[in-house]
């Protein structure tokens, strides 16, 4: 429950304590006096967006804080669940700084936290009840959503949402697959024609080269095979060689290597440059006998060059090794090609396996809705008659999200299945018989739409984890009898959660737990608010204000002591 709240330097709020208790809690003062305010305080807490211009006095800062203890060890555990605070028994402190400069900061159990960090911990905390809230229930998705609470059918809705997207994924891929099939379809013949004059031009890695090599030999072939008989005879083969000439000289030096060190180390060397000058004749030798007019070879080498050259043009590139990386490349395109159609095949299957799951789960979220629509309308019938609508009938209608180009099929009906499922829900009401029949949206004005969100919270009371409940005069448009049943309904609702309650209406007021003054006085020609808890006597004397006016007569008083007895 929220045990304390400190507003400072808020609007007329300058320096402000409540202590808040269990059950309801009335907050009631003359118009203007600062209700309105009061709540934009708590709205801060709630992360709805700060305004610079509520700081009172600029030179400090504005600062709302509240206390909430005594929480349920399932909402506890949900808030150990953030790792930005840390969470210590059963109670946390959440304080929201504003300055004149617009600037805001957040602390729960005094570490610093985002505002969505806020949002997300006091939407577990706080259920903020105004007019406005009010005109959400006009709105399908909370429609679906109180629907939902009462079925207990939230953690189905999160997994059908969750396949909903893998579904949704998979038909992504499927279309941006299909896209590509049609392209390929239009470019598989041209690539077909480029791997198939590159496959049959028998291109091998680094055979261009070789060839080249090979023809400079052919060209140049009789050139070559005289300069190497010239050379072959003159280092070896004649009687007066250079090989004849070293073979000599060495050996007269080697008669006298013994003489001299310099000598033998000649020797040495000399001895080194015969053997790798018969070793060169006899390479040039090989060359001389392999090196044959071959005209034929000639012809074939050219043929292949040329072939060689007319694709690299053709392609653009300046090597072989290009031409080949480009048949890999237009090979590996042509494969691709080819999967694409069973890549689509294969994405299909998926997609029908899980359409299939997400059927399962949609119809098990429809059951849930299907069976407690019955109970949930029959329910909030009852409590509607409490709170003054003698004969009305609350109705719900659910039905399936049907449409023309659905994608999704059920029962032969194509469908458009939603984050929440395959259903719509409308709220229907029928406010006296014989009228009509209609959307709650157009039958309802303001205040009955009020006393039916008051009728709806009592029923899911039991399935909701909200310790704190704030209710922003949402009495409005009721009166007398009606007004005190609506009173009773929400004494009913307190005793499970903490109630806070601005009202208006002494019939209310006269059902509260505690009752808090919120007032305004000047001091010092300076306006400020403030929040007063009221003694049983202060409180006669506040509702009978209420029912007769500043100077409330014996008969108001007599009146009012009567409403807090009842």
């Amino acid at each position: 429950m929220l045990k304390h709240l400190h507003i400072k330097n808020y609007a007329l709020f300058a320096d402000c304590n409540v202590t808040f208790g269990k059950g309801l809690n009335i907050l009631t003062g003359e118009t203007g006096a600062g209700k309105s305010l009061l709540v934009g305080a708590l709205g801060l807490l709630m992360g709805k967006r700060s305004d610079a211009n509520v700081v009172f006095k600029e030179e400090e800062k504005c600062i709302v804080e509240a206390t909430f203890v005594e929480l349920s060890s399932k909402i506890c555990q949900f808030l150990k669940g953030f790792e930005a605070f840390d969470m210590d028994g059963n109670s946390i402190i959440v304080r929201r700084e504003l300055n004149a400069a617009g600037r805001t900061r957040v602390f729960i159990n005094d570490t610093p936290v985002s505002v969505q960090v806020l949002k997300d911990v006091m939407g577990a905390v706080v259920d903020m009840h105004s007019q406005n809230e009010s005109q959400l229930l006009l709105e399908p998705a909370r429609q679906m959503e109180l629907l939902d609470d009462f079925a207990g059918a939230h953690a189905l809705t999160e997994a059908f949402e969750n396949q909903l997207k893998v579904c949704n994924r998979i038909q992504s891929e499927i279309r941006q697959l299909e896209a590509e099939e049609a392209t390929a379809r239009q470019q598989f013949d041209y690539f077909s024609f480029l791997v198939q004059e590159l496959s049959e031009a028998n291109l091998q890695a680094e055979e261009e080269e070789n060839l080249e090599q090979e023809l400079q030999i052919l060209q140049n072939a009789t050139e070559i095979r005289e300069a190497l008989r010239l050379s072959t005879e003159q280092l070896y083969n004649q009687e007066v060689s250079a090989y004849q000439l070293l073979s000599e000289s060495l050996h007269a030096l080697q008669k006298v290597e013994k003489v001299d060190v310099t000598i033998a180390q000649t020797v040495e060397k000399l001895s080194e440059w015969k053997e790798g000058l018969k070793e060169t004749c006899y390479q040039l030798q090989n060359l001389l006998e392999n090196v044959e007019e071959n005209p034929e070879r000639l012809a074939f080498i050219e043929e292949r060059l040329n072939i060689y050259f007319k694709l690299k043009r053709k392609y653009n590139v300046k090597t072989g090794a290009e031409l080949i990386q480009l048949l890999e490349t237009y090979s590996l395109n042509l494969e691709r090609f080819s999967n694409l159609e069973s890549s689509v095949a294969s994405l299909k299957e998926d997609l029908v396996r899980g359409y299939k799951v997400l059927e399962e789960i949609g119809l098990a979220i429809e059951q849930k809705r299907t069976d407690v629509i019955p109970g949930l309308e029959n329910n909030v019938n009852i409590l509607l008659r409490e709170v003054g609508f003698k004969d009305a009938r609350f109705i719900i209608k659910l039905t399936r999200t049907t449409t023309e180009n659905g994608t999704f099929v059920l029962d032969g009906q194509p469908l458009r299945p939603q984050n929440t499922g395959f259903n719509k829900v409308v709220f229907l009401i029928q406010t006296n018989p014989g009228l009509p029949v209609g959307e709650l949206a157009s039958i309802a004005s303001g205040g009955e739409v009020s006393r039916v969100m008051l009728a709806i919270k009592s029923v899911l009371a039991d399935k909701s984890e909200f310790p704190v409940l704030i209710f922003d005069e949402i009495d409005t448009g009721i009166s007398g009898e009606t007004a005190n049943k609506v009173g009773t309904v929400m004494q009913k609702l307190a005793r499970p959660f903490q109630i806070l309650s601005i009202t208006h209406l002494p019939q209310i007021a006269a059902k509260g737990n505690h009752h808090f003054l919120i007032f305004k006085e000047t001091l010092s020609h300076t306006t400020f608010s403030g929040v007063k808890e009221l003694s049983e006597q202060e409180r006669v004397m506040e509702i009978a204000k209420m029912i007769g006016g500043d100077n409330p007569t014996e008969n108001a008083m007599r009146s009012a002591s009567e409403l807090m007895r009842n």
